[in-house]
């Protein structure tokens, strides 16, 4: 099959199924199953955006800038408000299922830079990516900030190969446009322009003149300062407002919120089992207790709610931190996407922690198979269980990475490798106990990819099974 073909393919398959899948979720349950806890706030700042033709939201006695959240996904619901005249959130789902299945098409080309083969297996297995199918469908910025994720992630790639301005004119812009998304890209921003030209001179510099590997340095570094400077430029506008109205050199003040009310209790509850509602209901009263007079600056406040945050998790120590850090991971890692689905999240239920049973087996036994929705519940278990083994797959399939010998082991190769592994480790370490399918998304170019491997030795197992029996009888005469 030709190139042209199955990326067709691929993006075919990949929009039906999410065309489908949005559409069949809205005559369900109507708007409501096409939104998340966030999804009226962004409907709603889409709405005032094209009221006011400002990022700016609503206050007794005016308007202010908004300041909590990036402009772009905010933008995109605006331009679909323009268009349609109406709030209403299936044409946002549907124009998302087409990002989702441009993010297919990125991944195939991602798997392609390793090995051809893997191009339509990589595509098809994001194609039908439960996880990407149910995210794509609801009114977040998440299937904005994962296709620009992909491309990121393709530009450094390409990058790595043949390190040229196109391709970093690529990732800058990815990466700018993604920051404007969510601002969890900005550090990685750094450090990939830092670990790329060192993964160049691996990849390329061996065996070079010094005057060569310097030159080739040089121009490396030179191609990441541009990467950086075009994401800079990108936020340039929120820069200057921030600065200018408030002092603040950061983007958004949603920090402090996110280490109170989010970090430190479920930090919290990886503790002692408190839950995570009572948590944060008990750090907003002592942050009320600490500073009775809210300031008038957003930034300000968002820095004393992080002091505030990082006393708290002082308080609870490294152990508790590192334990809540790695149920966070193993949630966003194993979690099933069927659990994000609002028909199914929706349905009432007891929580874990609020689950009878006098020690913690009694607590998952009762939470299982004694909640007060056997359907969540069961659903849980079965979609848990595929969960886990597609993992364990696509585990498998990385170490066929790692371990493959022959032409495909270069050192090309093995950097790029490198370069995902290194994503997904800084996801999972950014996301920390905050944990959702939702959240894994990023990195399911590197699951892909893994799963696709696997596939792939499979057929060239079976390849082999065939020649060898066919050449069998030949041989013994």
């Amino acid at each position: 099959m030709s190139t042209a073909r199955a990326l067709w393919l691929i993006f075919g398959i990949a929009l039906v199924l999410r065309v489908a899948y949005a559409i069949a979720m809205y005559l369900v349950a109507g708007p409501e199953g096409l939104q998340s806890e966030d999804s009226g706030l962004y409907l709603s700042l889409g709405e005032i955006f094209v009221r006011y033709g400002d990022f700016v939201r609503p206050v007794e006695g005016g308007i202010v800038p908004e300041t909590e959240r990036m402009p772009l996904y905010v933008i995109w619901l605006a331009l679909h408000r323009v268009i349609s005249g109406t709030s209403d959130p299936l044409f946002p789902a549907l124009t998302q299922g087409v990002l989702d299945a441009l993010a297919c098409l990125l991944i195939a080309r991602i798997a392609a830079l390793f090995d051809r083969r893997l191009m339509l297996l990589a595509g098809l297995v994001a194609a039908l990516n439960p996880t990407q199918v149910v995210v794509s469908a609801l009114i977040l910025n998440d299937s904005v900030f994962f296709l620009l994720c992909c491309l990121a992630l393709y530009g450094a790639l390409l990058w790595l190969r043949a390190p040229n301005w196109r391709a970093a004119i690529v990732l800058g812009a990815a990466l700018g446009l993604g920051v404007s998304t969510r601002t969890m890209l900005l550090p990685w921003t750094a450090l990939i322009a830092l670990f790329l030209p060192v993964l160049a001179l691996v990849v390329h510099g061996v065996g070079a003149r010094w005057n060569a590997y310097y030159r080739m340095f040089g121009l490396s570094v030179a191609h990441m300062t541009l990467v950086v400077l075009l994401c800079l430029v990108v936020q340039a506008p929120i820069f200057a407002r921030n600065i200018g109205t408030y002092g603040s050199v950061y983007l958004t003040s949603q920090g402090g919120t996110h280490s109170l009310l989010w970090i430190a209790p479920l930090v919290r509850e990886a503790a002692d089992g408190t839950s995570h509602e009572k948590g944060a209901h008990e750090n907003e009263a002592r942050f009320e207790a600490l500073y009775p007079v809210p300031s008038d600056n957003p930034f300000e406040t968002s820095r004393q709610r992080d002091a505030l945050g990082r006393e708290i998790l002082g308080e609870l120590g490294v152990g508790a931190i590192a334990k809540a850090w790695i149920i966070g991971g193993v949630i966003n890692l194993f979690s099933p996407a069927a659990l994000v689905s609002p028909p199914l999240r929706e349905l009432p239920r007891t929580g874990f922690f609020g689950a009878p049973g006098e020690t913690k087996g009694e607590k998952i036994k009762n939470f299982l198979f004694a909640n007060d929705s056997p359907i969540y519940a069961w659903v849980m278990i079965l979609t848990g269980l595929g969960a886990i083994a597609f993992r364990l797959v696509e585990l498998f399939g990385l170490g066929l990475i790692i371990r493959a010998r022959g032409a495909a082991s270069t050192r090309l190769w093995r950097a790029s490798f490198a370069v995902l592994v290194l994503w997904a480790g800084y996801v999972l370490l950014v996301n920390g106990p905050v944990a959702s399918a939702k959240y894994r998304l990023p990195i399911e170019p590197l699951a892909a990819l893994g799963l696709a491997m696997v596939i792939l030795a499979y057929l060239d197992w079976r390849a082999r099974r065939r020649v060898g029996v066919a050449h069998g009888p030949l041989e013994s005469r």
